[in-house]
């Protein structure tokens, strides 16, 4: 008898599932796109209504490359993603002033990005400079292999190419929605300048230890957040950066030879030596006092030698 009634719940669900999946979708691609490799300026009319999706690639020099919407500058790094709300016929400059400089624009209509534009209609003035995004491993290798098929054109590619570039756009969105405390997605705007600015309060002095909801509210957004991005754009979590700028500085300050470990440990930020010690041990592999006598000794030897030539040099 149970086992006839989970039968019949089971045909009920396939039923509604299949009903609710019944209707044909559709698959329409009507993005435009143009790979941006040339020296050079680039003017373009915006032939949709929807966003313009600029994105420069990362390279060795990540040098900067100056746009225009409509006659309004702003500047784009190597590595960076910016999106813009955009109507139809507005015109976007590219000026592309080093040879090494590759990048894309793609203009999306805003049937892709409903929700989205919804935001940019309600924080018109929030968004006004676009919405900033760091390329992290995986968008970087989307941009390598969205170069490679473009550099070989072919039917086959052109498909590939599509896919690839709804892949960067859905990449992109999803890391600019972020979930806050009540489970309500937010967009957040600047990625690059808040992050940039807990580090900037990180390297500013490492004898502090921020917490990372401190950090956060210091630069205006969520712990979630903060944890995200920061590891997206640095390869590492907010607290392995802390420790690498904590222990680096502290290995600078002991060879310098002018001060104590105490006194090291106070500067990084640890209220007992013993504390410093053990962390120190754990980052290199070896005790603060160890890489001081070996200073002490190295720094000694000059010494000698430099008298003993100055006195041969007497004789």
């Amino acid at each position: 008898m149970t086992k006839s009634g989970d039968n019949t719940s089971q045909s009920e669900n396939i039923a509604k599932f299949s009903s609710d999946k019944s209707v044909l979708q559709e698959f329409n691609l009507n993005l435009h796109y143009l790979l941006l490799h040339k020296e050079g300026a680039i003017n373009l009319s915006s032939p949709v209504n929807g966003f313009l999706n600029i994105l420069l690639f990362k390279n060795a020099d990540n040098c900067i490359c100056p746009y225009f919407i409509n006659q309004n500058s702003y500047v784009i790094r190597g590595g960076e993603n910016v999106i813009h709300k955009v109507t139809e016929q507005d015109v976007f400059e590219w000026k592309n002033i080093y040879e090494r400089n590759v990048g894309i624009v793609i203009f999306i209509p805003h049937s892709y990005l409903e929700d989205f534009e919804l935001k940019f209609q309600q924080n018109s003035s929030r968004f006004k400079d676009g919405l900033l995004t760091c390329s992290d491993n995986r968008m970087q290798l989307l941009q390598s292999q969205l170069l490679e098929m473009y550099q070989q054109p072919s039917l086959l590619n052109q498909l590939k190419i599509q896919s690839n570039l709804i892949e960067i756009i859905a990449h992109q969105i999803d890391g600019l929605m972020v979930e806050n405390d009540n489970q309500q997605v937010i967009v957040v705007k600047s990625h690059y300048d808040k992050i940039m600015l807990a580090k900037k309060m990180i390297d500013s002095d490492v004898s502090k230890n921020f917490t990372i909801p401190e950090l956060a509210k210091e630069v205006g957004t969520n712990e979630q957040y903060l944890k995200k991005y920061f590891k997206e754009y640095f390869g590492k979590t907010v607290s392995n950066y802390i420790t690498d700028r904590k222990m680096n500085y502290a290995k600078e300050l002991i060879v310098s030879g002018d001060y104590r470990v105490a006194d090291v440990a106070r500067m990084t930020g640890y209220k007992h030596s013993t504390h410093f010690t053990t962390a120190f041990k754990k980052y290199f592999g070896f005790i603060p006092n160890s890489l001081r006598y070996t200073y002490l000794l190295a720094h000694g030897a000059r010494e000698v030698i430099s008298e003993l030539e100055n006195f041969i040099g007497i004789l």
